[in-house]
């Protein structure tokens, strides 16, 4: 039996998820475990056993054995994979170096059992290199997200895009959300009302962060995705930055600037380009970092402006590419899952700061009046100094894919605002940012205003 599911993507919403940066002790590896609970084990061809947890390389030719437990696992080009109980996920032939020259592939069986998953960069461009067999369903899937569980029959629920259920019977063609169930080969593809049933494992335990404590234990930058993802670098090459910076002279500047970015090949932004200016930023010190395979985000305690000079403090976020759905009609929540500290700055040196990942927030997108003024409203609860900003409003949508705020009300629990809270971003808003990944799994943003203690500057992401 064969079935084959296929993602119909308007050609404006193609997108590409940033390729990865493989370190070297990286480049047999297929997947690295980001989250194990119970006895998951890797079977290798020849039977053997190994247990896996988090951080674990998985390679091409293993089979992912959950037993009673569950896993999520990261692959080189961006996909996520979320493993039920009782699901054996045989990697049968997986190949991605780092770019999409046609050569990569992905090739999976389902054994047994359900997952969930967000597909990456194999398969995009060429669909007939990605597909998840069975032995009675072959999908064939790209740049989508979806869920399928497998036993006697299968089921299948879209996340975004298009995609077709075909077996001897016939075809049957599923929008975002819908779900399919396929009972057996010679029975029609049906739709059905109840939705696959992958519920979201619990999250891993956070790591335990100190206020000021910007070093890990041997002194080197503090990476923030230990306590929200592992981080999986983004590569060299040209794209979409938000950066907010703080030179030393006390002048504060912010941006959507697009250009070649240059990460270090543990995740950090160490230099980029503007595109339009021909300015260089230099890092110094970097503060704390992240990066899940999509976006960057982080914060340079020190660094170099080519024009504005020796840096005090510079907030970022970044990605490869900048795309948004384009679609007839889609209203989409984000909520963020990670930040950097927020930081207070007078006189060009940092007088307060908070902590990593403590920023949260919101934001609420109509993708319908993309292109043009999209609707986009948002919320941030910032703490930082002893007292928590607010900073609610919304933006205005433009160029497709970026934002920036047109409209905000800021108001703390302290003094901060006492006399008035005045975003600084520029235009006199508090926030400005883009989404990127495929369809726009991802949006990162800066903020900064000013306040009675000095100049509030940070980074947030949300998916």
């Amino acid at each position: 039996m064969s079935i084959e599911l296929r993602l119909t993507i308007p050609v404006a919403l193609v997108a590409v998820i940033p390729l990865l940066c493989l370190l070297p002790s990286q480049a047999s590896s297929a997947a690295r475990v980001y989250f194990a609970h119970g006895e998951v084990k890797a079977f290798g061809a020849d039977g053997r056993s190994r247990g896996l947890a988090k951080g674990d390389a998985i390679l091409s030719g293993e089979t992912i054995d959950t037993g009673t437990g569950r896993a999520q696992v990261l692959f080189s080009d961006g996909a996520q994979v979320s493993l039920l109980p009782q699901t054996q996920l045989r990697i049968d032939d997986y190949r991605f170096e780092g770019v999409a020259d046609g050569n990569e592939k992905g090739f999976f069986s389902l054994l047994k059992g359900g997952l969930r998953t967000i597909t990456g960069i194999v398969g995009r461009t060429n669909r007939s290199n990605y597909k998840l067999s069975t032995s009675v369903a072959t999908i064939g899937i790209r740049g989508t997200e979806f869920s399928v569980t497998y036993g006697n029959s299968i089921s299948v629920t879209t996340g975004e895009g298009v995609i077709e259920v075909c077996n001897a019977a016939g075809c049957l063609t599923l929008n975002s959300g819908e779900t399919a169930v396929v009972r057996d080969f010679n029975s029609r593809p049906s739709m059905s009302n109840r939705k696959t049933d992958i519920p979201p494992p619990s999250p891993p335990k956070l790591q335990e962060f100190i206020s000021g404590n910007e070093t890990d234990g041997q002194g080197l930058p503090l990476a923030l995705s230990g306590n929200s993802v592992p981080v999986v670098p983004l590569p060299n090459g040209t794209g979409g930055l938000a950066a907010a910076y703080v030179s030393t002279s006390g002048s504060f500047a912010a941006g959507l600037l697009g250009g070649n970015l240059s990460f270090a090949s543990t995740g950090e932004l160490s230099q980029f380009t503007d595109c339009c200016s021909s300015n260089n930023f230099t890092s110094g010190v970097t503060a704390e970092y992240g990066a899940d395979g999509i976006i960057a985000w982080g914060r340079w305690a020190s660094g170099t402006h080519s024009t504005a000079g020796p840096l005090a403090t510079m907030s970022y976020v970044a990605g490869l590419q900048a795309n948004t759905p384009v679609v007839s009609s889609l209203v989409r929540g984000y909520a963020s899952f990670a930040s950097t500290s927020a930081v207070i700055t007078s006189g060009g040196s940092i007088v307060a700061s908070g902590t990593p990942n403590s920023v949260t927030g919101t934001l609420n997108v109509n993708f319908a009046t993309i292109p043009g003024a999209g609707s986009l409203t948002y919320s941030l609860n910032i703490p930082v100094a002893g007292q928590t900003f607010t900073v609610n409003g919304s933006a205005t949508q433009y160029a497709s894919t970026s934002f920036l705020g047109s409209s905000s009300t800021i108001t703390s629990t302290g003094a901060g605002c006492s006399t008035s809270c005045v975003g600084n971003i520029p235009y006199g808003d508090a926030i400005q940012g883009f989404f990127t990944g495929t369809a726009a799994q991802r949006a990162g943003a800066n903020y900064g205003f000013t306040s009675q203690l000095g100049q509030v500057s940070g980074a947030v992401v949300f998916k």
